[in-house]
């Protein structure tokens, strides 16, 4: 009766959509958004560089849980295939400070469609009134400032409209990243100037398909183009609670006895106060609604959800009847959890 009740309470789960984004739509496919937060913005707090190895996949120390149930933090030990926790992953501070909005937009994540409104998301989005200062993530080369009309960033001309991208050489990571600010109002700075991690770099603004005041920020690993985007909520650095402890990150893929990847459009991901007590918040998502987004290196994931307070979670979805694990976010770190259905 657990299950039933709580397949049929997931099923009616993804009868909302919650809000709109502030890009302009486009045909695509399955909703995948969550709820928002009207909690105020805290200090991005600085963390230690995660060392990555040369290879596109990483080989890291992690914690391992291979369970699928509550495990108390283990030791250190190298990545399971299953479930394992990655210390320290978010290189780039966050591209608004406030009193501006530094958290993003929850309706419109990476990958997703917003129910089919819009093409799959590239970045995400930071709700903010024009003229907000933009901020560079880290320490980098500015190699585009301008606007996107005559070469293209995106996938048609003038889609950003007034854009910065930067080149950075983070720690531990082999190739180089590359962080876009889309939308700006203006821009203030020049190709070729070397900017450091907090630097005025334009204003906030609505050029290009923007609707509405927004930053559009992306990351991009190993080249400057549109298809080499990932999730900019695994990059972040993640904010604090009131007690000042480091939120962390959740991230996983889901594939068949084969290996291959299974397209999964609704997936619940449950706060619980405890592993045996009920959940007290939820999330709604999926995975990523386009083909060059999922499974990408450092990850490999299909579906993510980042700035998540340190806790247990609980993922739910119908493939194959219900399924459901229960894993620990820790400060600071990323949980990625593997799936493998029809074994």
């Amino acid at each position: 009766m657990k299950h039933c009740r709580r397949f049929y309470a997931l099923l009616g789960s993804f009868c909302f959509v919650f809000g709109l984004a502030a890009c302009v739509p486009a045909a695509a496919s399955t909703l995948a958004v969550t709820e928002p937060t009207d909690a105020p913005p805290t200090a991005t707090p600085s963390l230690p560089p995660l060392i990555l190895t040369a290879t596109d996949s990483p080989t890291v120390e992690a914690m391992v849980v291979s369970t699928s149930q509550p495990t108390k933090t283990p030791s250190p030990t190298p990545c399971a295939p299953d479930l394992c926790i990655i210390p320290n992953p978010f290189l780039l501070a966050r591209p608004i400070a406030p009193p501006g909005r530094d958290q993003i937009d929850f309706t419109y994540r990476f990958g997703s469609t917003q129910g089919g409104l819009r093409e799959p998301h590239h970045g995400v989005e930071f709700l903010n009134s024009t003229g907000t200062p933009v901020l560079a993530a880290a320490n980098g080369l500015v190699v585009v400032a301008g606007d996107d009309r005559k070469i293209f960033y995106g996938p048609y001309s003038y889609f950003y409209g007034n854009l910065v991208v930067l080149q950075h050489d983070l720690p531990g990571i082999t190739q180089p990243v590359y962080t876009l600010y889309a939308h700006l109002s203006k821009i203030l700075v020049q190709e070729g100037e070397q900017v450091k991690v907090g630097q005025r770099i334009g204003l906030v603004g609505m050029t290009g398909v923007a609707t509405g005041s927004h930053l559009h920020f992306e990351v991009r690993l190993g080249e400057n183009s549109y298809d080499q985007s990932r999730n900019p909520e695994l990059w972040l650095a993640p904010h604090a609670d009131e007690n000042g402890q480091l939120h962390g990150a959740l991230a996983g893929r889901i594939v068949d006895k084969n290996g291959l990847r299974l397209d999964i459009p609704n997936i619940v991901i449950e706060h619980l106060p405890a592993p045996d007590q009920p959940a007290d918040s939820q999330i709604y998502t999926g995975t990523y609604q386009e083909l060059d987004l999922l499974e990408q290196p450092p990850w490999n994931e299909s579906f993510a959800a980042g700035d998540l307070p340190a806790g247990w979670y609980r993922i739910e979805f119908v493939q194959y009847g219900m399924q459901e694990r229960i894993v620990q976010v820790l400060p600071g770190q990323l949980t990625l959890v593997t799936f493998n259905l029809g074994q």
